[in-house]
């Protein structure tokens, strides 16, 4: 098996730490990327979700010791929270959207837009930090019911939730008044809760 070299192409053999046409140094770039990766796949902290390398014994973030601390219990949102924070959203969505009706003449771009662009503040927000700005002005987090970081493909399924309790008359919404978790149709559908920040606490 052979492999190539990262700077000039030459084809190398798998054991050569460099480079005989250009002397490049192939395992100071295969430790470089090794790092690399393992910051990708670094668990999160479980009490402020910021990535740590897998073998670091405190979070640089909050100061979190991995290996004596116990992660404190999800202190579940309020439903007056989460109408308030909702309610940011849907102005912060809804005027983009309208900006768009009232200047763009394409129906066609419009309908796009109006489709789109919710979708994409939703997922963004929640994949990137677990909080849109509506939650995030409030001290909320969307976590899976383990108190792990929402994954894009969770994100999008609870993002469908949200269209179908929309679709049966918001019934989906109130189920949030039924369970001491304050879960809506989306958050059973898709594995999630809405949660105070450990961070805001």
């Amino acid at each position: 098996m052979s492999v190539l070299c990262y700077k000039c192409g030459c084809t190398l053999g798998t054991l050569d730490q460099f480079c005989g046409a250009c002397n490049a140094d192939l395992e100071e770039k295969a430790t470089a990327a090794m790092a690399f990766a393992m910051r990708i796949i670094a668990k999160p902290c479980p009490e402020c979700y910021h990535g740590a390398p897998p073998a670091a014994a405190q979070c640089r973030s909050c100061g979190y010791d991995f290996a004596h601390s116990e992660p404190r219990p999800l202190v579940y949102a309020s439903w007056p929270t989460r109408f308030a924070a909702a309610l940011i959203d849907v102005i912060l969505v809804g005027l983009p959207v309208l900006a768009m009706v009232l200047v763009v003449g394409s129906p066609t771009v419009v309908v796009w837009f109006a489709v789109m662009f919710p979708l994409l503040y939703c997922l963004g927000f929640w994949t990137l930090d677990g909080a849109t700005p509506g939650k995030a002005a409030f001290g909320l987090r969307v976590v899976m019911s383990t108190g792990e970081p929402v994954l894009p493909i969770q994100g999008f399924i609870r993002y469908t939730g949200y269209l179908v309790s929309a679709a049966v008359f918001f019934l989906g919404y109130l189920m949030a008044f039924g369970n001491r978790e304050r879960r809506g149709f989306h958050d059973f559908w898709a594995g999630t809760v809405v949660v105070k920040s450990k961070r805001s606490r």
